[in-house]
């Protein structure tokens, strides 16, 4: 029973059932009261922007809300050609016809053909 008790009165800290909840609520608590709400609060920049639209929606119907998929890890391949394709929808850009990104590969490459040059200003 006891616990019954404590967690029904948990609940009810969360869910404000009067003006007076909303304001000791602390705005992530807000935003997350209004978001469960359906509500919004556009330009809402200081806490009692959010208070007075927390205060207007209660009484409102909790909106079901959608989990987003969780994204599959990302593996080099799929990486690379996701830059591929980027770089592919480019061409026909205007300025981007000579454009080339450089790899790992081609700088080492790029160090064995022409050396190692640090930018030694007595080397120029």
């Amino acid at each position: 029973l006891l616990v019954f008790t404590v967690a029904l009165l948990g609940c009810a800290a969360k869910d404000p059932e009067d003006a007076s909840d909303c304001a000791k609520m602390k705005t992530k608590e807000l935003r997350r009261f209004i978001a469960r709400k359906g509500a919004t609060c556009l330009g809402c920049a200081e806490k009692e922007d959010f208070v007075r639209v927390c205060e207007s929606s209660i009484g409102l119907e909790d909106v079901p809300v959608e989990e987003p998929a969780p994204r599959p890890p990302p593996d080099g391949d799929s990486k690379q050609k996701s830059i591929d394709d980027i770089l592919a929808a480019m061409q026909g850009m205007p300025g981007m016809g000579n454009v080339k990104v450089f790899r790992p590969e081609d700088l080492a490459k790029m160090k064995d053909e022409f050396g190692d040059y640090a930018g030694d200003k007595d080397e120029m």
